[in-house]
């Protein structure tokens, strides 16, 4: 039974050899020991199967794509899913949004590779960076999104969004001065962010709050007010934003369309091309 194929069953129930080896079929076989004093030999398919399956986490691998697989197991370290009918640790801490319980069981993830390693048989996943590639491909700068206060730092808050780690700097807070972080934030508090700037190969994002604010000062006055209207005062900022693009644009047109005024010659270059031919004639009478 244990050389007759890779383990594909949930972790907590027996299976038959009837269930894995389908009678009356040709297929491969590893001969794995010398004949016994009754002329019979030990083979496995198991190990064929544990080969190949390793060459298509390889493969995998190499693609570096997110796929899917089933957890089957749980412990107190995270959990085991099947990738390929091979074991694969998850680790707790690349859950996203789930706890490594006996829910989870059953469960398909989509997962990246954090470590293959054949020869230490040896196979780590991660449920979080499926993920956050997944949301950082859905991200742009200036997008309002919701999270929630993980930890403060005297330089700013970290905030996660949907299992990305997102800095809220303190100058990115508000237009007024913050002495205090703590008097404006406590880890656990849900805010609304805006995108200012983001991370995709490592899954970061910069924040802003002072960009919702409706008047300079309301994150420190009424913050609650403020993520109410997040939408609202994000689109007026896009709007400013955008009619401040276009003013410096038609600046800069101005600046060259003045330049050109009161010149004689259509083309600047015409009178340097006029003596370059000059200079070659004069080579050449030479």
């Amino acid at each position: 039974l244990a050389e007759a194929g890779l383990v594909t069953e949930n972790a907590n129930e027996k299976q038959q050899i009837e269930d894995m080896v389908v009678l009356d079929v040709e297929r491969e076989f590893q001969i794995i020991s010398e004949e016994d004093e009754n002329g019979q030999l030990l083979v496995s398919i198991r190990r064929i199967e544990y080969r190949q399956a390793w060459e298509r986490i390889a493969a995998l691998q190499v693609e570096d794509e997110v796929f899917e697989a089933e957890v089957v197991a749980v412990n107190r370290g995270g959990a085991i899913a099947l990738v390929e009918g091979l074991r694969a640790f998850l680790p707790g801490s690349h859950l996203t949004g789930a706890l490594p319980d006996e829910a989870l069981v059953g469960t398909v993830l989509p997962l990246k590779f954090l470590e293959v390693n054949q020869e230490a048989n040896k196979l780590v996943v991660s449920n979080r960076r499926a993920v956050v590639e997944k949301q950082m491909q859905d991200l742009s700068r200036g997008d309002v999104v919701q999270g929630i206060v993980k930890a403060l730092k005297p330089y700013g808050a970290f905030v996660e969004v949907g299992g990305m780690s997102g800095l809220l700097h303190i100058s990115q807070i508000s237009y007024d001065r913050i002495d205090d972080l703590e008097k404006v934030f406590q880890p656990g508090d849900k805010v609304k962010c805006m995108i200012i700037d983001h991370d995709k190969v490592n899954g970061r994002i910069a924040l802003s709050t002072k960009t919702l604010e409706p008047e300079p000062g309301d994150m420190l006055k009424d913050p609650s007010m403020v993520f109410e209207s997040a939408d609202d005062t994000a689109a007026k900022y896009h709007s400013r934003m955008e009619a401040e693009r276009k003013a410096r644009e038609e600046a800069a047109k101005d600046i060259v369309m003045g330049l050109g005024e009161g010149m004689d010659v259509a083309d600047p270059l015409a009178e340097v091309t006029d003596s370059l031919e000059s200079v070659l004639e004069s080579n050449d009478g030479d």
